[in-house]
């Protein structure tokens, strides 16, 4: 792996643990950038974790606040409530049709009241069919519910997973990398981004379509604050191979629909063609072939 993504990897996760002032951040060396890099991967496993287990308690609430309706009278042997309503509203159409060949084969000598009788007791049927059938209805839409929120339990417990690999990693990348290059280079993205953030969060405003930048998760905001530091202000990166490796983190550590997002916004980025004056430092450098 070159030692320039490992660089970005630990810029992004480092960018919330470690100084917020350049000349603070100077004095950092290789192993504080890996140690804050773990330490935001292990806040983000428990994070995610806690997510996951709030998300799973949801889903058992739902349950149990499902109409009592759904449950009464069910048979110990049936397959849960849904199976309950199905069966009172066979039941109820059973009756609703002898009711009807009643009413048509009766004989009797008053059929006005007969007939009166009967059809009171087919709209009281009916209307047992209405409930029975809203009720199917409300249990239909809890368990789909239930069903995508543990959906999201599983996405959250594989990120999480992933985050406790990333972090194992760490260290082996460290070691193939030329050390000094990646402390050089992350130095170089936190730096700048520290010194121009807020002219980078107007950039990335004025891209954003329908959204807030502060609504946006913070390790696609970061991901997307990064790539304009090297697109524009350190200049280090031609355009397609910062887009191309933001891409790739956002994959990494991101949701799943993050990579096209992220994707989006800096395509936004460089298609709006806006000359902004960073003031770069001369110190760091103009141009390369990044990667």
């Amino acid at each position: 792996m070159q030692p320039r993504r490992i660089a970005r990897e630990l810029a992004l996760l480092g960018v919330n643990q470690l100084p917020a002032t350049a000349a603070k951040l100077s004095e950092k060396q290789l192993q504080d950038l890996l140690l804050a890099a773990i330490r935001a991967l292990s806040e983000e496993t428990h994070e995610t974790l806690s997510a996951a287990a709030a998300e799973i308690q949801r889903s058992d609430r739902l349950l149990h606040e499902s109409d009592p309706l759904l449950l009464a009278d069910s048979d110990p042997k049936e397959e849960g409530g849904s199976r309950s309503v199905t069966l009172r509203l066979q039941q109820a159409q059973r009756h609703l049709q002898r009711l009807e060949i009643t009413l048509k084969e009766a004989k009797v000598p008053d059929p006005n009241a007969l007939r009166g009788e009967v059809l009171e007791l087919i709209q009281q049927v009916q209307v047992t069919l209405s409930n029975a059938g809203q009720a199917l209805e409300h249990l239909e839409q809890r368990l789909h519910s239930v069903r995508h929120i543990l959906g999201e339990v599983v996405q959250l417990s594989q990120r999480a997973v992933n985050r406790v690999g990333v972090a194992l990693s760490m260290p082996e990348l460290l070691h193939i990398a030329q050390s000094q290059e990646v402390r050089a280079y992350a130095l170089q993205l936190l730096t700048a981004l520290r010194t121009h953030k807020e002219a980078i969060d107007a950039r990335l405003q004025k891209a954003l379509v329908g959204w807030q930048l502060q609504r946006v998760g913070r390790i696609e905001r970061d991901i997307l604050r990064l790539a304009v530091v090297e697109m524009e202000i350190l200049a280090s990166s031609p355009v397609k191979v910062a887009i191309n490796e933001a891409v790739e983190l956002a994959k990494k550590y991101g949701d799943p629909e993050a990579a096209a997002f992220v994707n989006g916004v800096l395509r936004r980025v460089v298609d709006s063609q806006m000359e902004t004056h960073w003031g770069r430092d001369p110190s760091l450098p103009g141009s390369g072939s990044g990667g």
